[in-house]
């Protein structure tokens, strides 16, 4: 392929490589970031009209990298070196990204288009760093005072153990302890959900999950003498499109709020069944009533429950909430016939007769391959 050529002037004659000049900026123009296109020796060949704006000033044919790029490379560097490895500068309050990239071109071709300079305005995600970062350190300092009653506690506990029962003993350190770990589940979840995609869902089997999930919870159930059940119909899998983690931690928290908030000697019973295009999870304990929640009326808004009630509830709920309505489902609590409280949550499942038609299609797909390779149509 024959290389591009630029001129400073080009000769009315040279009407082939002004043509191809004029093809090379309409082609940067067209671009959504700034581009600077380079010459091997450094020389602007063109510039697209947005490099210029965001670069703020005008960038003549010709003209030297250095002259162009100057202002945010270090003394004695060498240009090329050091805007391959890509810099980030601010422009009149616009946060930029500038990263050089090397074509392949003649190398005895000294007027041709060796390098481009990429000019990407990284404003918003610069700022959402920042926030980031931000966020980091309000629960970093969040986190240090329940923490540092822990250790509080357990020192207090070598010492004067009397005095560490009057604090509370082992019971405030797990309610610090749920405290603090709630946080950093807030946190992470508010990160992750910003950043997703329908992409980042996947198939999973919600009932492999279920029961992979209550023996983890049952140290939990025996350290308060709770009896944990878990009912489970058949071994069918119930196939569920999200994520896994999230919907796991959202069972895992309503099934902990309910060990947390019984009495000893008391059950937790977990259900698992399939309605049509949805499938139904219950957790039931004995523990009295969900505060606020009167016989045959249910809290589907979880918001105003507070965090630290006397029995545990609220713990997680926020979030669990959140996680379900990710999953284009429904969490709410309503008085059982125990007068404790059922947690029921609702999340769409894939319909079986599709999964079954693709299961069946993939079967078909085998067959064919089979009845090739014995008729000899396979090599």
């Amino acid at each position: 392929m024959e290389s591009l050529r630029y001129a400073h002037a080009p000769a009315p004659h040279d009407a082939q490589v002004s043509v191809g000049i004029k093809q090379l900026q309409s082609m940067l123009d067209a671009q959504p970031w700034g581009t600077v296109a380079l010459a091997p020796d450094g020389r602007v060949v063109a510039a697209s009209a947005r490099a210029v704006a965001m670069l703020g000033t005008p960038i003549p044919v010709g003209t030297a990298l250095e002259h162009v790029f100057g202002f945010c490379l270090r003394d004695g560097a060498e240009p090329y070196t050091a805007l391959e490895q890509g810099r980030e500068v601010e422009i009149d309050g616009t946060w930029c990204w500038l990263k050089l990239t090397r074509v392949e071109h003649d190398e005895r071709d000294a007027n041709c288009v060796a390098a481009s300079v990429a000019i990407v305005d990284i404003t918003p995600l610069h700022r959402a760093l920042d926030e980031r970062i931000a966020s980091l350190r309000f629960l970093s300092h969040d986190l240090r005072s329940p923490l540092n009653s822990i250790v509080a506690l357990t020192q207090l506990q070598e010492i004067d153990a009397a005095t560490f029962a009057q604090c509370g003993g082992m019971k405030q350190i797990g309610e610090l302890a749920r405290y603090a770990l709630s946080l950093g589940e807030n946190f992470l979840f508010s990160s992750v959900v910003g950043n997703l995609q329908r992409r980042d869902f996947s198939r999973f089997d919600l009932r492999a999950t279920l029961r992979e999930l209550v023996p983890q919870l049952e140290v939990a159930a025996v350290y308060r003498g709770v009896s944990l059940r878990l009912w489970l119909p058949d071994e069918r899998p119930v196939w569920i499109n999200g994520l896994r983690p999230f919907v796991a931690r959202a069972l895992q928290n309503l099934v902990d709020n309910a060990i947390q908030a019984s009495a000893a000697g008391s059950t937790v019973a977990i259900s698992f069944k399939q309605v049509d295009a949805e499938v139904e999870i219950g957790v039931k304990d004995a523990a009295g009533g969900l505060p606020g929640l009167h016989q045959k009326e249910r809290i589907e808004d979880f918001d105003e429950l507070s965090q630290k009630t006397s029995k545990g509830f609220g713990l997680g709920l926020k979030l669990a909430t959140r996680i379900v309505s990710l999953h284009g489902g429904t969490l709410h609590a309503e008085i059982n016939e125990d007068g404790g409280t059922t947690f029921v949550m609702r999340l769409p499942c894939l319909a079986r007769q599709r999964l079954a038609a693709q299961g069946e299609g993939q079967l078909d797909t085998v067959r064919d391959s089979v009845r090739a390779f014995a008729a000899g149509a396979l090599k």
